[in-house]
Formats: structure tokens, sequence, C-alpha cells
């Protein structure tokens, strides 16, 4: 079964030079010091995404003065790379600096180049100029293709923001001379003609989320890398939580007394608050859907909840002693959890089979036995009894959808056949809408990947004559527990271009059809 993972394909500014952006992050989390500020205007700005245009002037003096005040006046990087035309960099110094990381792609945008005569390799589609957005989302599919094939591997996630989020005027789509916004430095225009027309589609709330998209900070390592260890400091007697009228920031606030900033990208405290914050989606979606059905535990009854499609990236991110805590303090009266991970995406617990943890929690003790599968749904059902409280999967996608382009790539290049899971998900969908009476919860991060889940589930259930009831009749449920972090949308012509982890959810029971 397949899910879409949580990559390392996180966002990142068109407009940033690269090599800045690794040297700050390297004294940003060299210590846990105040944040360098920098002086601009008269006022002191943290070191954020809108300063790191300048981020040159401040680790090293550039050789080229007139360079490095052109980079700190226009915000924007003012070298670009001649060869590509589209990586940016604050000083030439650091152009040099990029060269063996940035050569690969280089060489493959500047041979597209001069083999179709191009000023730009995104004047593909139209030698003179973008003129619509389905333009350009149709030039980045056909640039992503062309590298993918030339390159004959996968791009590496700062290729794919190369080519996936260029630079460009957000009005008349113009590619050169232009400004980044002050605020978020996510989008630019070629005159302040062009940003002011912009006002009503680039609003405070879209800025903001931009800033936090783009922040440097999610460049910082693996799964878990801003997951930091919350304590719980409200009884369980005393929360106040109605799970289906709230929602996850003021849950969190609930249960740990603490409060997100509103600009957690301005120091990498309030990101790795505002990370771990998100973190509780994962748990909070599952106590979520436990309210449909009616679980009074006895002390001596076991909670057990399988993790369909489970990835090493969601076990560290939605499970750790935090998360655990918080189940337990929404379900006082349970004392034993049983999580069964389940999905052939396990790479990292390959020498783990079983797991368990005790610990006394609001006056109780509470043991968390935790098991390890690293197969198929279907090849479990042949090993163990299914007999779990939920079933859960966590932004899953049925029928491959986002996977359609790797496979026109492997029949170009076969023997770079990318490393997926081989089985049919149909067979494992199956026997999971086999498991009667239990409900089973799935989460999808767009609308185009829900309705195709809907379908996949449908035409499933019709064929093996298994009847399906929807907790949200089958609509487009947004789930008020979704992750807060923001993502880029891998699909360049969905309409949803930002997107969250677990944004949408379902809830189903089946049974057979009379």
């Amino acid at each position: 079964m397949a899910t879409i993972k949580r990559s390392q394909d996180f966002g990142s500014s068109p407009f940033q030079c690269w090599v800045c952006m690794e040297q700050y992050l390297k004294e940003a989390t060299g210590s846990n010091q105040n944040v360098t500020k920098v002086q601009n205007s008269n006022k002191n700005y943290q070191l954020i995404l809108p300063s790191t245009m300048s981020l040159g002037t401040i680790f090293e003096k550039e050789d080229d003065e007139k360079e490095v005040n052109m980079a700190r006046n226009s915000k924007t990087p003012s070298i670009v790379c001649r060869r590509c035309k589209m990586q940016r960099y604050c000083s030439r110094n650091h152009m040099t600096k990029d060269l063996c990381q940035h050569r690969a792609i280089c060489v493959v945008l500047t041979d597209l180049q001069k083999r179709h005569q191009l000023g730009h390799p995104f004047l593909l589609t139209s030698p003179k100029a973008i003129s619509s957005i389905t333009q350009l989302q149709r030039t980045i599919s056909q640039l992503k293709f062309s590298a993918r094939i030339k390159l004959r591997r996968p791009l590496t996630w700062r290729e794919h923001e190369l080519i996936g989020y260029p630079s460009y005027c957000q009005v008349c789509f113009r590619l050169d001379k232009l400004h980044t916004c002050g605020e978020c430095g996510a989008v630019a225009y070629c005159s302040e003609h062009h940003r002011q027309s912009d006002v009503s589609k680039h609003t405070p709330e879209v800025c903001r989320t931009l800033a936090l998209l783009c922040s440097p900070y999610r460049q910082l390592g693996d799964a878990n890398k801003g997951i930091i260890d919350i304590p719980i400091k409200v009884e369980a007697d005393q929360l106040q939580l109605c799970l289906e009228q709230s929602h996850l920031i003021e849950a969190f606030a609930k249960v740990t007394g603490l409060v997100v900033d509103d600009k957690p990208w301005s120091t990498i405290q309030d990101f790795e608050r505002f990370d771990s914050c998100s973190s509780f989606s994962g748990m909070a979606s599952i106590c979520l859907a436990l309210k449909h059905i009616s679980f009074v535990a006895q002390p001596q009854d076991i909670c057990t909840v399988y993790v369909v499609g489970a990835s090493d990236g969601q076990i560290l991110r939605y499970f750790q002693l935090m998360h655990l805590k918080f189940f337990f303090l929404l379900h006082k009266d349970v004392s034993q959890l049983d999580l069964c991970f389940i999905g052939c995406q396990q790479k990292m617990v390959k020498d783990k089979t079983r797991e368990t943890i005790s610990f006394d929690f609001q006056g109780h003790k509470r043991t968390i036995t935790i098991h390890f599968y690293p197969m198929t749904f279907e090849d479990f059902t042949h090993m163990e009894k299914v007999d779990p409280v939920l079933i859960v999967m966590f932004d899953i996608d049925f029928g491959d959808l986002y996977a359609i382009k790797d496979r026109i790539v492997e029949k170009f290049l076969p023997e770079q056949t990318l490393e997926r899971e081989s089985h049919d998900w149909r067979k494992c969908l199956t026997e999971v809408l086999h498991v009667y009476g239990v409900p089973i919860c799935f989460t999808s991060s767009t609308k185009a990947l829900t309705k195709s889940n809907y379908t996949s589930i449908l035409q499933l259930a019709n064929k093996h004559n298994i009847k399906v009831n929807y907790c949200h009749g089958g609509n487009l449920y947004e789930n008020p527990y979704r992750e807060i972090l923001p993502e880029r949308n891998q699909c360049p012509m969905d309409c949803e271009t930002i997107i969250y982890a677990n944004n949408y959810l379902e809830v189903i029971f089946t049974g057979p059809k009379n």
C-alpha cells in the first residue's frame, strides 16, 4: 500500500543563497544562544527568512563589495548562475563554493537551453515569455521529467526545489529583475505596481504561511528534526477538552500550558515548539477517530491500534512519549495500549520486533507494547490474529496517484526503477476492508488524493460485496487536528499549492452486503 512519505523535500525560498543558508543554520544550531541579529532601517530584525538574502554580509566579508551591497539593498541575491540562469547567490564567492553541489543540474539545464536555443529554461514551452500559471506548471513538469531522464536518477530535494518553485513575478511571470516580498521572502515582483496589484491574493495570512514554509529551519535533519519532549502539565480530571469542537493548537495549549508563537520562524526555539505542536496531529487524529465507537476500557482490557502503511518517519514523528501521554490523558481508563506498526517502509526497525514501555502517569501505571511488522497488511493477516480496536492510515495514496510520473520515467530508464513497495496495494486494502465492524481511519493531504482514495475504496468494496458506511458522509472533512506545518504540493497541476499532512480525515465501517 503506497503512502505519501514525509520526504526530505522541505520548503525553501527560490530567492535565497544556499551557501548563506547552510552557514546560518550551522551558526543557529551550534548553540542555544540568541539568534544573530542584523541592523536594517534603524530596526533590529532577527535573522529570519526576510534577511537571508543578505546573510553573506554577516558570515564573511566578500571581495566584491558592490555585489554584497546589491544583495543587501534588494533583499534578493543579485548573482544568478550565468549557465542555468536559475540558481541565485549573494556573491561570486558563494557561487564558487557551491559549484560541486550545483554542477549536475546546471549542466542539464544549460544543455537544454543550447539544444532548444532558449534564453531561459522556463521558456521551454513558449520561447518568448510565460503567459499563464498553467503554462508555467506545464513547463515545470517537463523540466522535471527531462532532468530526471538526463541525470538518470531521482532529483535531489534541492534540485526539486530549484525547478519546482522558480523565481518569477507573481503578476506577469517575468523571470528577471525581481524584488522579493520583505516579509516572507517567498514571492517576488518586477515592480511596485505589480506588488500592489497582488495584495488581494498575497494576504497577510498567505504571507505568514509562506514565511513558515520557506523557513531555513525546515532544512534541519530527519523526520523528527524538531521534535522536543514537551511535558504534559494538566491533570486528566482538570482537562476540559472536547475533541469534536477543538483543534490542534488549542488542544496542545491545554495539555502543555504552552502557546505557539504566531511567527514561529523567528527563532529555532519557537520553530521547535511549533513543530512539536504539529507532531501531535497523529495521536490527536487517532483519538478523534476513537470517538466514533463506544470504547469503555476495563483495567484488564487492551486498546489495540493498527497503524497500516507505517513508515519510519511516521513512527518517529507521531509516537514519542509525549504523544502517548496525550492519549492516556484523553483515555484515562485505558491502562494498556498496543501499537502495531505494519508497513514495508520500515527500514530503521528491522532488528526490532517488540518493545514494551511502562511508566506511572496521572497516578496510574500505563503499559505500551509496540510491535513492528515490516510487511504488508496482507502478509500480516496470515501471521497474526486480526482483532484491533482501530485501524489508522496516515496520508495514504491508495491509487499511487503521485507515482504516475515515476512509472513513466521507469519506461525510459528501467535500470533506474525507484524503490517502491512491490506488492499490489489492492490486496492489502481488500484485507483492511474485510475487518468488519472496526473503525478504519485514513487521512489525506489534498482534495485530489481524498477523492482518489474514496474511489479506490468504492471500487474494491463493490467488487468484493462489501458495504461501506462513512462517518463523514464521504465528503471532504477537514481534519481539525491536521498538521500545522505547511508543505508544498508535489503535484504542480493541483489547485492546492500549499498542503498539510493529515489535512482531510475519514472514518469508515465495513460489513458484508445483504
